[in-house]
């Protein structure tokens, strides 16, 4: 998976990755089912997934889900494919992109929390993390103010099936 960066903001190396950002289980999470994600979808943080401030842990990032307070998007699979260099898995970071970036991502939610409601993205809508830690249209569940992720400035389309954003964190 990716997030390919169009105006570079602040990639950001400091935080350390949890356990959990290598481990999350990505295919199936969601009951309505994600046509970004397959049963090939590899395990841990994907990149263009919504990275979190992790509670009690100084400099942590880990997956976001709906009530986390996100802090901008993974840059890179945290584990990687088999036969790629895993710095990640090396070092415990990956970069997240933060700071005003515009980016184009290809992972986000296709359905909606009621399963059955296709997510049709609008250009100029305002995107927030999803539980699975998935750009969606649909406001978080995070204490107020919620985390506005960033704008939807290109939707998916069949020919492109990309989603473009100017990040706001």
């Amino acid at each position: 998976m990716s997030l390919s960066i169009l105006i570079r903001g602040m990639l950001n190396s400091i935080p350390v990755l949890s356990d959990d950002c290598f481990t999350k289980q990505n295919y199936g999470a969601n009951p309505g089912g994600n046509s970004t994600l397959s049963i090939n979808t590899p395990r841990g943080v994907l990149g263009g997934s919504v990275a979190a401030v992790s509670g009690g842990l100084d400099y942590t990032v880990v997956p976001c889900t709906d009530t986390l307070r996100p802090v901008g998007l993974f840059v890179n699979d945290a584990a990687g494919a088999a036969f790629e260099n895993s710095p990640a898995v090396a070092s415990g970071k990956v970069a997240v992109m933060k700071c005003m970036a515009s980016v184009e991502v290809d992972v986000f939610e296709t359905m909606r929390v009621d399963t059955v409601t296709p997510t049709v993205f609008t250009v100029g809508s305002l995107l927030y993390s999803s539980a699975q830690g998935l750009l969606t249209d649909e406001a978080s569940n995070e204490a107020a103010p919620k985390t506005v992720i960033g704008i939807v400035m290109k939707k998916p389309t069949t020919a492109s099936p990309t989603l473009g954003l100017d990040m706001r964190i």
